[in-house]
């Protein structure tokens, strides 16, 4: 059997270079899988894992639990991959199409575009789903392995794959799986990193000034999907005097689109849009930012009377925290949502009840939104929730149908619920129960009456959720 983690720690803090070539044979396969997902760039991906075992050797000293091993190698591949990709965008070398080291320029260039389409695909799934999909097809992982590799359950797993699965488009699955299996680490990554390392043993407290890696949480947290300048909410209006003009940032994660105001329920009276400075018009790409999130806590009166905690839902009935969310199935924000909520659901077992209210915030949502009703009503909610979801580009009847299909609805009986609207009364109770809490963002959440707005870190819901336990 062989050494611990920690005695090979111990081993490399020592300066013991085989040790430290050993802890990179074990982490390598999910260190170049965090690498490609994040960058889509596979040579950029290698040099970004080469480099994060170089600043593991450097940063040894930092690491105080051997436990959190993984989880601190890819916090630093999180790191330089992101660092990486941005420099590489800033570069954009444009002479790099028209060099090609294989004699077939026309198979360069087909591989090329190949390697496009899938970094575009895999760029639309949440890094939750992003770095099963990885590991599994490109180090052609079994379950287990994945679920060794990424420190969760096999049945967690084989979710992510799910889903992941689902987000990709169906005309490039076959294309971005053949592509990832054949897309394994090409160099020897041992001999390269012990090549590379500089020759004095690691210092317990050398570089202080580098990626501080010993802080990131548990792998795969999907809140990494949007940066810091994006926006994380799609916003019917903001029911103030003068709004905040948010200009689109340049960061691919977050999508940004006119602000859409939803058809407003007959029984309420909705505030009026807020109008923008004389001679002031939105920008292209702009919207109207969210209002900050200083609402006070919705009592538990309130929650009964509008039925907050009331329609499909997942998790015990007598969890301790329900979460409640608002969401609109046409925003990519709740879709990128989605695999944050998986990550709370498996970290805190049994004591989270998640249920979803619908929002429409774009008009096109409405129908969608119907449409899961009617699955909730025969048992099928999350099975054809989680398809619209994958396939948010086109939801038109005909779309929605075949999706309830794929999800193993009566399709007679689905189709015959849109023609006639039969939930429509459910989804203006939903809205209602919005408007009565004041909310016109998606995704908003309320947390044991506590409302957060916005697909935020799962740092933010971890503090909410704990000081709700801590409460109850």
């Amino acid at each position: 059997m062989g050494r611990s983690d920690a005695e090979l720690l111990e081993a490399s803090r020592r300066g013991e270079r085989d040790a430290f070539g050993a802890l990179i044979e074990r982490y390598q396969g999910v260190v170049c899988a965090v690498s490609y997902s994040r960058t889509g760039d596979r040579a950029l991906s290698e040099d970004v894992a080469q480099d994060t075992f170089i600043a593991a050797w450097r940063q040894l000293g930092q690491l105080r639990e051997p436990s959190r091993l993984r989880s601190w190698l890819c916090g630093i591949a999180r790191n330089l991959a992101r660092k990486a990709r941005r420099r590489n965008q800033r570069e954009a070398p444009l002479d790099h199409a028209l060099v090609f080291e294989g004699a077939n320029p026309f198979d360069e260039t087909a591989e090329a575009e190949s390697e496009r389409v899938v970094r575009d695909a895999l760029m639309r799934v949440p890094d939750t789903y992003r770095d099963v999909l990885v590991l599994y097809y490109r180090d052609q992982r079994s379950v287990r392995d994945v679920a060794v590799a990424l420190g969760i359950t096999e049945a967690a797993a084989l979710q992510r794959l799910a889903r992941g699965r689902q987000y990709l488009a169906d005309g490039v699955t076959d294309l971005v799986e053949r592509s990832l299996r054949g897309g394994r680490v090409s160099r020897n990554l041992v001999a390269l990193v012990l090549a590379a390392l500089p020759a004095f043993a690691p210092s317990r407290a050398d570089a202080a000034t580098q990626s501080h890696g010993g802080t990131m949480l548990k792998l795969a947290v999907a809140a990494a999907v949007l940066v810091a300048a994006g926006t994380t909410a799609y916003v019917i209006r903001k029911p103030q005097a003068a709004p905040a003009v948010t200009a689109a940032p340049s960061a691919p994660a977050a999508v940004h689109a006119p602000v859409i105001a939803a058809r407003p329920a007959p029984a309420i009276a909705a505030p009026a849009p807020p109008a923008l400075p004389q001679g002031q018009a939105l920008p292209p790409g702009a919207i109207i930012a969210p209002p900050p999130d200083d609402h006070p806590t919705v009592d538990r009166a309130t929650i009964d009377r509008i039925g907050l905690h009331r329609g499909p839902a997942r998790g015990s009935a007598d969890a301790p925290v329900t979460i409640a969310v608002f969401t609109d199935l046409r925003c990519p924000h709740c879709g990128n949502a989605l695999g944050t909520l998986d990550q709370l659901m498996e970290e805190y077992p049994g004591k989270l009840r998640l249920v979803v209210k619908q929002l429409p915030v774009h008009k096109t949502a409405v129908l969608p939104a119907e449409a899961v009703l009617a699955a909730d009503a025969q048992g099928k909610f999350w099975e054809l929730h989680d398809l619209i979801l994958a396939h948010q580009e086109d939801v038109s009847q005909d779309a929605l149908v075949a999706l309830a299909a794929r999800a193993g609805l009566d399709v007679a009986a689905f189709r015959t619920a849109l023609e006639q609207h039969t939930y429509a009364a459910q989804l203006e109770a939903d809205k209602a129960a919005a408007a009565a809490l004041d909310i016109s963002a998606t995704p908003t959440f309320v947390i044991n009456g506590r409302r957060v707005t916005g697909n935020v870190s799962v740092q933010m819901f971890r503090t909410v959720i704990d000081q709700a336990l801590a409460d109850h």
